[in-house]
């Protein structure tokens, strides 16, 4: 088995550790839980309930306590928030666990313990799949299997993506990053064979991109810049996409074909085609977080995720045949902040860092491997030196993941007093709760954040 295949062994097996560790699928709020409800609603509603409008019961189970968390629309309607991409992805498991459930003493209502253990297992197995992916891509470029085994140790362990595909999963990032790494590799084989299978996968994986979550088709930068490094470049991509033409509608054909069940179920329960369910949530365009998002304790990128400043410096060293991902990386990974930082709670809810960013660790993979190739070239007290900064950041994110857990790093509050008193520390401090920084939700709202 090849190193590189090792390290990807090594991460879903962390991942599965930690799901083993805190048996969240025993708890009956847990994995099915907070946005999840969104993205989960469509499976057990039509395919259990046969009740897609959500209008035969409210669902309830305890007291305040709903299987569904529907939005509603201005007539009373009841309409799920979320778009149905990631119950797509989450199908097959679904099944899974409803044939288990159906055959043994669980009740079979799509909530039980094996759709959670499903779901749980969904979440590995496109983190496996999104790693194995985002290796071929570096292999294309001739990375040593060294840097490729260390940049997917390094995106596996010290990333919010183990957070993501273990404790908080299955939200959607890590299925994302699956979609993203599947996009970034079929864009860069369709510019090197023009082929109608590259074509249908970069439309199919740019559908469900967008399905899961709107507001990454911003990928679409990538596969429009790629190879773009100056003037005489830009023009042969033009004159490239106007030779082809055909086929970059035919991209835009299997992304409206993956839309169609959204755009069904829209006008089933609401009558409109298209139906904006997060009501007064929105971006605020002219008032970009940009210093809190990247840098605040409260969700900052980096103060949660610092080993992604080594992907950022490596866009520098995106010499040579990698020059081709240089600007299309930049312009993404600046529109994609600047997306992040306006939306109405920058700091996305309960989280652990800065979700937001996970997909796109997919195409960061690239200038992060980039300058993990320069450092392993450097004297070996410099290679040594960072390689133990690396191993100690890698620890502290599996460590804050179970601080997480734990309640010990405050879910929306984290100030820097706090997250200094709490470092290094499972369980809270006596003085916790004086020192969060509560953030005001309405006045979020009305962009005063």
């Amino acid at each position: 088995m090849k190193p590189s295949s090792i390290a990807i062994f090594i991460v879903v097996i962390a991942c599965a550790v930690i799901d083993i560790s805190l048996k969240n699928w025993q708890k009956e709020e847990r994995v099915i839980e907070h946005d999840i409800h969104s993205y989960y609603a469509y499976l057990p509603a039509y395919f259990i309930y046969d009740d897609i409008a959500l209008k035969k019961s409210d669902y309830r189970y305890g007291d305040n306590q709903y299987r569904f968390w529907p939005a509603y629309t201005a007539e009373g309607e009841k309409v799920i928030k979320m778009t149905m991409g990631t119950a797509m992805l989450y199908s097959p498991f679904f099944f899974a666990g409803h044939l288990y459930a159906k055959n043994s003493t669980y009740e079979p209502n799509g909530f039980s313990e094996p759709y959670k253990i499903a779901l749980l297992l969904s979440a590995l197995f496109y983190l496996g799949l999104g790693l194995l992916v985002t290796k071929k891509i570096l292999e294309l470029f001739c990375f040593s299997e060294a840097v490729i085994s260390l940049t997917l140790l390094v995106l596996g362990l010290g990333t919010g993506l183990l957070c993501y595909s273990s404790q908080s999963a299955p939200m959607s990032h890590v299925y994302s990053f699956f979609l993203f790494a599947v996009f970034i590799y079929y864009s860069c084989r369709w510019h090197e064979n023009t082929s109608i299978k590259n074509v249908l996968i970069i439309g199919f994986s740019f559908g469900l991109i967008s399905l899961v979550r709107p507001s990454n088709g911003v990928i679409a930068l990538f596969f429009i810049l790629y190879n773009v490094t100056d003037r005489n470049s830009l023009l042969q991509k033009i004159k490239l996409f106007k030779n082809f033409w055909w086929q970059l509608v035919l991209i835009i054909v299997c992304t409206a074909i993956v839309w169609v069940p959204q755009i069904a179920y829209w006008k089933s329960v609401t009558g409109d085609y298209y139906y904006y369910a997060y009501g007064n949530e929105t971006f605020y365009w002219l008032k970009p977080k940009f210093l809190d998002v990247l840098f605040s304790y409260q969700k900052g990128w980096l103060v949660y995720t610092p080993l992604m400043l080594l992907a950022i410096g490596g866009v520098y060293f995106l010499k040579d045949e990698l020059r081709k991902f240089r600007l299309g990386i930049i312009l993404f990974l600046i529109s994609n902040t600047y997306i992040i930082s306006c939306w109405w709670c920058w700091w996305y809810g309960g989280c652990l860092g800065q979700r937001s960013f996970i997909e796109s660790y997919a195409l960061l993979a690239i200038p992060l491997a980039a300058i993990i190739h320069v450092i392993l070239k450097q004297k070996k007290y410099v290679s040594i030196s960072a390689g133990v900064v690396v191993v100690f950041f890698c620890w502290l994110n599996i460590f804050q993941t179970y601080q997480f857990e734990f309640k010990s790093l405050h879910h929306d509050g984290m100030s820097r007093k706090l997250y200094f008193k709490q470092f290094g520390k499972l369980d809270k401090v006596a003085d916790f709760e004086q020192h969060v920084r509560w953030p005001n939700y309405e006045e979020a709202l009305k962009g005063n954040r």
